[in-house]
C-alpha cells in the first residue's frame, strides 16, 4: 500500500481545482474564472487499486500586491513542508511568468524534500509547438522530477500521470476511509459552492470582500435546508447580485442547490439572503 500528499500549486486559473476534480471523479474543489476562487487549502482523496492520493488545492499565486492577496499566497505556500509530491500547474496557454516564477522561487528557497512535478495544463486549447516550447523554457530548471502535459478539463494524460507519480508516493498505511473524498465541514462546502455560483454570475462586477456565511443547517430524512446569507458593503453591488426581479439571485441559488444536491444524493432547499453590511478585509 502507498499513502500520500500531493500538494498543487499554479497561477490562478491554472487548472489546480480542475484537475483536483478530475481525480476524485466528482466537484470537490471550487472552480470559477474569477482569480483566487480557491480561497483555502482543500484537502481531498481518492484511492486507486493499493495507492491513497491525498489531494491538497491551494489558492492561486497571484502577482498583485493586496492584503488578500498576498494572504491566500501564504496560505498556498504553506503546505509545501508536508507535501510527499508538489505538482506545479501551469496554463501551457498562459505568457505570464511572474506567478510561476515566485512558485519556482520559493520551492528553490524551501528546505523540503518532496519531489516536484510540473504538468502543462489545458493541452487542447494550444498547439503541439506551444507545449513543446513550453517543455523547453520550464524543462531546463532541473527542478523537475517528471512533465506531464495534460488537459484536466477533458482528462488527457490525466491516468497516465498518476501511474507514473504513484511511484514516488512512500508505502504506509492507508489513512483515511474508501467513503471519506472532502475534508471541510459540510458548511464551509455549502458556502464554497453558492461562492462559486456568484462568482460565475457575477463575475468581474463583485468584488472578493463578498462574504457569504452559512446560517443554519436542517437536515431530515427528506432534504437539506441552508440558510445563507451574501454580506455586501455597496448599495449598488445589492442590485447587481439581485437582478432583475430576482432574476441574479434565483439563478445564484438554483445553481447551487443543484450542485449540493448532488454532492449529497439528496433534495436540497437554499433560501438565499442579501445583507448590506461592513466586511473584514483583513
Amino acid at each position: 500500500m502507498k499513502s500520500g500528499t500531493i500538494l498543487l500549486l499554479g497561477a490562478t486559473n491554472s487548472g489546480k481545482s480542475t484537475l483536483v476534480n478530475q481525480i476524485v471523479g466528482k466537484r470537490v474543489s471550487m472552480v470559477s474564472r474569477k482569480k483566487q476562487s480557491t480561497t483555502f487549502n482543500q484537502k481531498a482523496v481518492k484511492n486507486i487499486s493499493e495507492t491513497e492520493f491525498i489531494l491538497q488545492d491551494t489558492p492561486g499565486i497571484y502577482s498583485a500586491k493586496t492584503k488578500i492577496s498576498n494572504k491566500m499566497t501564504n496560505t498556498a505556500f504553506s503546505a509545501i513542508d508536508e507535501a510527499n509530491l508538489v505538482l506545479v500547474v501551469v496554463d501551457s496557454g498562459s505568457t505570464k511568468n511572474s506567478e510561476i516564477d515566485k512558485i519556482i522561487k520559493t520551492l528553490n528557497e524551501s528546505n523540503q524534500s518532496s519531489k516536484i512535478f510540473l504538468v502543462l495544463n489545458k493541452i487542447d486549447k494550444v498547439s503541439r509547438e506551444t507545449v513543446l516550447e513550453k517543455i523547453k523554457a520550464l524543462g531546463d530548471m532541473n527542478l523537475f522530477e517528471e512533465i506531464f502535459p495534460i488537459s484536466a478539463l477533458i482528462g488527457d494524460g490525466v491516468q497516465e500521470m498518476l501511474d507514473i507519480i504513484k511511484n514516488y508516493l512512500p508505502k504506509g498505511e492507508k489513512q483515511f476511509s474508501n467513503k471519506k473524498t472532502l475534508f471541510v465541514k459540510k458548511d464551509v462546502y455549502y458556502t464554497e459552492v453558492t461562492r462559486e455560483k456568484l462568482y460565475d454570475r457575477t463575475h468581474k462586477e463583485i468584488p472578493y470582500e463578498c462574504k457569504i456565511t452559512t446560517d443554519k443547517v436542517s437536515n431530515s430524512k427528506s432534504a437539506i435546508t441552508i440558510h445563507q446569507t451574501i454580506h455586501i458593503n455597496k448599495k449598488s453591488h445589492k442590485y447587481i447580485l439581485v437582478g432583475n426581479k430576482g432574476s441574479n439571485l434565483k439563478s445564484i441559488g438554483e445553481s447551487s442547490r443543484k450542485e449540493i444536491s448532488k454532492f449529497m444524493n439528496k433534495k436540497v432547499n437554499l433560501f438565499l439572503f442579501v445583507k448590506l453590511t461592513s466586511v473584514n478585509k483583513s
